[in-house]
């Protein structure tokens, strides 16, 4: 019995609660607000399709900045002004600041088009300024030659793009018929 009651004052003696410390343990934006799964966003402008962003998990969280996470892959289809898509952009991660529209793109991320893909690790879409772009290497693969580059800017659509820092060009042969 002496040896219980030993135990239980010890026991109740080392439990603590240190205000900061639990409050450390669950700060406001240390979880998310909202989960989303298996989602489809579509933006529209005066009625015509912009993007549509296809993600498998979206979590949402508050704080000073508003974030959307998305942490199982996404998508975004860029759609042109006759409602076709022109380009996709997929990656493994990405967080959205909501209050500036940037996106950025983490992990094995692939831009294309019909004529050419870009690979890289990190690109930011800035929705406000219709840009995306990179300090980090890419790669771009078009159907005459590969260019290994450091630093990226282009529209959504990829269509008019500008490499800094080329390090490498492969040209590649045409098929033979």
């Amino acid at each position: 019995m002496r040896t219980l009651l030993s135990c239980l004052v010890v026991l109740f003696l080392s439990c603590q609660n240190n205000p900061s410390s639990v409050n450390e343990l669950f700060e406001e934006n240390s979880f998310p607000i909202e989960v989303i799964s298996k989602s489809k966003m579509i933006h529209t402008e005066e009625g015509k399709i912009k993007l549509e962003i296809l993600s498998e998990k979206i979590e949402r969280y508050s704080g000073e900045v508003s974030e959307l996470k998305f942490s199982e892959g996404f998508n975004v289809n860029f759609y042109s002004k006759s409602g076709k898509i022109i380009s996709n952009l997929s990656a493994l991660n990405a967080i959205v600041d909501e209050k500036n529209n940037i996106m950025t793109a983490k992990d094995s991320v692939i831009l294309k088009n019909n004529e050419k893909k870009l690979e890289t690790e990190v690109l930011i879409w800035d929705e406000k300024k219709d840009k995306i772009y990179t300090e980090s290497d890419v790669i771009i693969t078009t159907k005459n030659e590969i260019i290994y580059a450091q630093g990226f800017i282009s529209d959504p659509n990829f269509s008019d793009y500008t490499l800094k820092n080329i390090s490498g060009k492969m040209y590649l042969d045409s098929p033979k018929k």
